[in-house]
């Protein structure tokens, strides 16, 4: 007997009701088909999800409380009187065996598994090791933090590409953009503007160009799942960066924009607001379903964030909870609607 999951049952239940409407297949043939397979319970797969992610979670605490306080580091170093150039090449050849081992094991079992994937965190980590004794070496370049996050940010992305991996292309992400943040910053002299631009129209700036990275990929013959977490992560960066300079504008510094009158900024909510609506309409017009979600979701937040800006003295508190409510309500209606469909 066929066994399916719960997704794969109901696509297989709908095509043998749509085949009995039109008459493709007798009624006996219903009967005999429905028997043919049962549906096995994969709740074990989401538990499995999480365990994986207590797993990651408690690695990383781990490594703050091993390596960040450099204690069990420092008592190694003095022992065998280290240096930071010695630990720098140490734990790149940790680096280098831990991806030739992942690559081993990909390579026997390429179909995707959390264990697996779990494994690249190790290196993911000893690539940080590397990278912060290396700059300490060489004193960061006079306080040039942010070529060497751009360094790890290099190295966790060819391996990313050249590996298959998921985590070290998100590792690769997340980690480019406090090297953009930094070396603008550094370029910038610690100004509070780099060409112009304050810290989230910069962000703003990065997002435009992951969307842009992202569109190139999808031309490209790249691991699929690279290029769905650029995709997403820089639309979310986007809209994220786009939400922020609704609120501060292009402005500088915290007492800049205190002074600043709020009429002043209607011109960045307007903008906002078109490219929430912009998203929205792209995602309908490419049929892409996480495109409109996040156009919907962001809409939202404008509309909650203008009513606390320029509403929330001059409107009862129950009125607008109860709209939050019935709002949240419908997204999480339309959400479970999408994922009956699928």
């Amino acid at each position: 007997m066929l066994q399916l999951d719960k997704r794969e049952a109901q696509l297989l239940h709908r095509a043998i009701a749509t085949w009995q409407q039109e008459k493709l297949i007798s009624d006996e043939q219903v009967e005999k088909l429905q028997q043919s397979y049962k549906v096995v319970n994969t709740d074990w797969q989401t538990i499995t999800l999480y365990i994986f992610i207590a797993a990651i979670s408690c690695a990383l605490m781990a490594f703050g409380s091993l390596v960040l306080d450099e204690k069990w580091i420092e008592i190694i170093r003095k022992k065998f009187s280290l240096t930071d150039g010695v630990i720098t090449l140490l734990f790149a050849g940790l680096t280098i065996f831990l991806c030739y081992e992942g690559w081993r094991r990909n390579k026997h079992q390429p179909v995707f598994s959390f264990n697996r994937e779990l494994f690249w965190l190790l290196p993911v980590l000893s690539i940080g090791v590397s990278v912060v004794y290396l700059g300490k070496s060489v004193g960061y370049l006079g306080g040039n933090y942010g070529a060497f996050w751009l360094l790890a940010t290099v190295c966790y992305g060819v391996l990313g590409i050249m590996l298959h991996s998921r985590l070290l292309w998100v590792a690769t992400l997340l980690c480019l953009i406090p090297a953009y943040v930094k070396l603008s910053y550094y370029l910038a002299g610690d100004a509070s503007f780099f060409l112009g631009m304050n810290l989230p129209c910069r962000m703003a700036l990065l997002g435009a160009l992951l969307v842009l990275a992202a569109w190139v990929l999808r031309r490209l013959r790249v691991y699929a799942p690279i290029k769905d977490i650029t995709w997403t992560g820089g639309w979310l960066l986007f809209l994220l960066s786009g939400w922020l300079i609704s609120i501060f504008g292009n402005c500088g510094t915290w007492d800049e924009w205190q002074q600043l009158r709020q009429v002043h900024l209607l011109q960045w909510v307007v903008i906002y607001t078109l490219q929430c609506a912009g998203v929205l309409v792209l995602g309908l017009r490419i049929k892409d379903n996480f495109l409109r979600d996040l156009g919907v979701i962001f809409i939202l937040l404008d509309l909650y964030t203008r009513y606390f800006e320029y509403l929330w003295d001059h409107t009862n508190k129950g009125l607008f909870f109860g709209i939050l409510a019935i709002s949240f309500w419908w997204v999480g209606r339309l959400i479970e609607r999408r994922v009956k469909r699928g």
